[in-house]
C-alpha cells in the first residue's frame, strides 16, 4: 500500500518498523536500569545538594541552572531591547515579519 503525492510516496509499513523499533530499544533501556528501585521506601524523598530535605521543592530556576547560565551573555546583551513597552514589541514583530516576506518572495 502506497500513498502517492506530489512531493514522494508514504508507505506505513516502514513507519510502522520504524515505530517497532524504538519501542524496542526503549525496553531494552529500560530493561538494563537499576533493579534496586523500591517504590515507598526512603529512595522517593527530596534531595537536593546532596542534603534530604523534607517537603522541598526543586524549582525550575534550579532545573534549568546549567541553560541559564551558559546563555547568560546573549540574554544579558537583548535585555536592553526589552523594554516593556508594547508598541516595541509590536514594531519587532513587523520588521520580522517584513524581512520573511523578503526573504520567501525573493527566495521563492
Amino acid at each position: 500500500m502506497t500513498l502517492l503525492t506530489g512531493h514522494g510516496f508514504w508507505s506505513p509499513l516502514p513507519w510502522l518498523a520504524a515505530a517497532a523499533g524504538v519501542v524496542l530499544l526503549s525496553f531494552l533501556v529500560w530493561s538494563r536500569g537499576r533493579k534496586g528501585y523500591h517504590r515507598d521506601t526512603e529512595q522517593v524523598l527530596p534531595f537536593l545538594s546532596g542534603e534530604r530535605r523534607d517537603g522541598a521543592r526543586v524549582g525550575g530556576q534550579h532545573l534549568y541552572w546549567g541553560f541559564v547560565e551558559g546563555l547568560r551573555p546573549y540574554m544579558e546583551r537583548l535585555r536592553a531591547f526589552h523594554t516593556g513597552f508594547i508598541g516595541d514589541y509590536v514594531a519587532w514583530l513587523i520588521v520580522m515579519l517584513a524581512i520573511a516576506f523578503l526573504i520567501a518572495l525573493l527566495g521563492g
